[in-house]
C-alpha cells in the first residue's frame, strides 16, 4: 500500500509459540522485570517465507545493524547499508535492485548522535546533494519526544504511556496521525532496535525501524497472536469460521550470547 508521506516529512511456517494473549492483557512486570534480549532478523509473511518483509543484519554482539532489504525480491524491494563513524555518527545509503520498482524520497542519510549515544539530527542527502535536516528531542527520561523538520516545520510528535507511545501527532497541522491501545504484556519485535530510522521508500513503511513500543498491542480485533518462552511475539494469526488458524505474519529472533 502506497504512503501518503511527504519529503518534508517523517515516517518458518510454523506456530512454535507456546500460549496466546487474552485481547485487551495490560503490560505487567511479569515480563518486564525479567527481560531476554533478543533481536528480530526477519519479519515475513507465513505464506511468502521467501519473499521477507524486512530482513536485518547484525553485528556479532547486536549492538550495530550492518544492513536491512525490505520486500526482498517483491516488487518494491530497498537495501540499506549502514556506515559507522566511531560514537559520532552513522551513514545509512538506499539502493534498489534492478528488478524493483520502488521510488525512495532520498539517496542516503546520515545520523549524528549526542553524548547519549542517540540520535541528535539526521542530514538528508539525494546523490550526495544536502537536502534536509530532521531534530530529534527527548524528555528528561531518554524517551524520543519528536522528529522535526524546522526549516519546513513538519514532522511528528510522540505521546508516550510508559514504555509505550499511545499517539502520534503531526507537527504541522497538530493532528492525531496515530494512536495505538489495548497492549498486551508481551514483548513487540521492534523494540530492541537502537534508533528509529527513516525508510525513504514511498511505497512502504513509515519508518525503516521503530523502537516506539516493548508491548504488542492489538491493531486488529480479529488477530491473534502466539509468543515464545520469553515473550516475544513470534506470529499473528487469524481463526476461521472452522477454527482453523490461518498464519499472516512471522517473526524470526537471534539471542546475544550474552544472555
Amino acid at each position: 500500500m502506497k504512503k501518503c508521506l511527504l519529503f518534508t516529512c517523517i515516517f518458518a511456517l510454523a506456530l512454535t509459540a507456546c500460549r496466546k494473549p487474552e485481547l485487551g492483557t495490560e503490560p505487567n512486570s511479569e515480563t518486564t522485570d525479567t527481560l531476554v534480549k533478543k533481536y528480530l532478523v526477519k519479519e515475513y509473511y507465513a505464506e511468502i517465507p521467501e519473499r521477507p518483509i524486512r530482513e536485518i543484519e547484525w553485528n556479532d554482539d547486536f549492538t550495530r545493524i550492518r544492513h536491512i532489504t525490505t520486500d526482498s525480491s517483491a516488487l518494491y524491494q530497498v537495501d540499506y547499508d549502514f556506515e559507522y563513524y566511531g560514537r559520532d555518527s552513522m551513514r545509512v545509503v538506499l539502493s534498489i535492485p534492478a528488478n524493483s520498482s520502488a521510488l525512495v524520497l532520498f539517496s542516503e542519510y546520515t545520523c549524528h548522535f549526542d553524548e547519549a549515544e542517540r540520535i541528535s539530527h539526521i542530514d538528508y542527502y539525494i546523490n550526495s546533494v544536502y537536502k534536509l535536516t530532521e531534530k530529534y528531542s527527548y524528555d528528561s527520561s531518554g524517551k524520543l519526544v519528536s522528529v522535526v523538520d524546522e526549516k519546513h516545520n513538519a514532522g511528528a510528535r510522540f505521546v508516550w504511556d510508559g514504555d509505550n507511545v499511545r499517539e502520534v501527532y503531526s507537527i504541522t497541522s497538530g493532528e492525531r496521525l496515530r494512536s495505538f491501545d489495548n497492549f498486551f504484556q508481551y514483548i513487540h519485535p521492534y523494540y530492541t532496535f537502537p534508533y528509529l530510522l527513516p525508510d525513504g521508500n514511498t511505497y512502504n513503511f513509515w519508518y525503516l525501524t521503530e523502537p516506539l513500543w516493548k508491548n504488542w498491542y492489538n491493531y486488529a480485533s480479529d488477530m491473534y497472536y502466539e509468543v515464545d518462552e520469553d515473550g516475544y511475539v513470534t506470529c499473528s494469526y487469524r481463526i476461521d469460521e472452522q477454527g482453523e488458524k490461518t498464519a499472516i505474519i512471522m517473526y524470526k529472533y537471534e539471542k546475544c550470547s550474552n544472555y
